[in-house]
């Protein structure tokens, strides 16, 4: 019964996140924007949505894969389902707050298959890094595509704006100086201290850095590495084809190509990382992006970039919260009670 009202709560909580950041995305519109995003996606095709929801979760499915094979040279065999279902969880926790999800998914395979937590935290840790190293070789090679284009995104987006803060902030000399302090304090409390630091660097903490970085280095002990890269590059083409396809939905976007996808998943993905599912920047970006860059229409820039964002967070809000459901119900014999005191922290593959 208590693990029943622990279900609904969480389906409640997680529900109404969803709900707060559709609102907070929408609150500021005037009513003329409001009935053109309602024009757009009462007149979006949505056999093209559906569909990009669907390769949506495959790049979920193929994450889960992936993340078996992170493990597995660890000594831990957990089932598919298990594994997509923490992910899908964690998409829906990272929805709430930033980086979250990662937690969420690691602490939800501690229970149902018994991973210990620092192992499957420093596996997701390696992955995330690996994600970072795809994205930087994705925007290289849309770079070589549509160099004009993108080196006109990104000096728009990225360097100006960072360069201009940074001038900024160096052109104030109390800011230099409390810089310069602060890190000529750093630099002695880790001397004064660094006793201190090695003896805290054994026992418990020790061994939970030993874990961590097992897990780090499971990338490199992936015993089937053909297949691990295979699944890496699954996700990012789906990730691009859940773009791809929505141009298909509106009759003025349907022409655009699939390096254009390329450019929106580069840009788009920016945004999710400095925003919360990229409530907000994620439209401004495609907008800007679609409009500046290849003449498109404000309204259908607009329909469309709603029309991504909208079926994304339906997805991880679905997926995300019926996963929530089925975890208990098909482990009941597994679930075992996470105590913060009792965890390996110096686990053995």
């Amino acid at each position: 019964m208590k693990q029943q009202l622990a279900n609904i709560l969480k389906f409640l909580f997680f529900l109404s996140i969803g709900i707060l950041l559709i609102w907070l995305a929408v609150k500021d519109k005037t009513d003329a924007e409001l009935l053109n995003i309602k024009g757009a996606l009462e007149g979006a095709n949505y056999f093209w949505i559906l569909l990009s929801i669907l390769i949506s979760g495959l790049s979920h499915y193929f994450r889960a894969l992936r993340w078996k094979l992170l493990l597995k040279p660890l000594g831990h065999h957990p089932k598919t389902s298990n594994t997509f279902f923490s992910v899908a969880v964690g998409y829906l926790a990272n929805l709430a707050i930033p980086r979250l999800g990662e937690v969420t998914r690691c602490g939800l395979l501690t229970r149902y298959e018994k991973v210990p937590f620092v192992q499957g935290f420093g596996s997701v840790i390696a992955e995330r890094a690996l994600d970072v190293v795809c994205l930087i070789l994705l925007f290289f090679l849309t770079l070589t595509m549509e160099f004009t284009k993108i080196s006109g995104i990104a000096n728009d987006l990225i360097f100006i704006p960072v360069t201009a803060k940074f001038n900024q902030l160096m052109q104030k000399q109390l800011f230099v100086i409390v810089a310069c302090v602060l890190l000529l304090a750093g630099i002695a409390a880790f001397f004064y201290f660094r006793n201190k630091i090695k003896n805290l660097m054994s026992g418990k903490l020790k061994g939970f850095v030993n874990g961590l970085w097992e897990g780090l280095l499971s990338v490199k002990k992936v015993n089937n590495p053909w297949l691990f890269i295979f699944h890496t590059v699954m996700i990012w083409l789906m990730y691009i084809l859940q773009v791809y396809v929505c141009f298909f939905a509106f009759n003025e976007l349907k022409d655009l190509s699939f390096v254009v996808a390329m450019v929106i998943t580069v840009f788009g993905s920016l945004a999710v990382v400095v925003v919360p599912g990229g409530t907000g920047m994620y439209q401004l970006i495609v907008i800007q992006i679609l409009t500046t860059v290849y003449a498109m229409s404000q309204t259908g820039s607009f329909a469309f970039a709603w029309s991504v964002w909208v079926s994304q967070i339906v997805l991880i809000l679905f997926a995300g919260l019926l996963s929530l459901i089925l975890l208990p119900i098909l482990n009941k014999n597994t679930e075992i009670e996470i105590d913060p005191e009792t965890l390996d922290l110096n686990p053995r593959s």
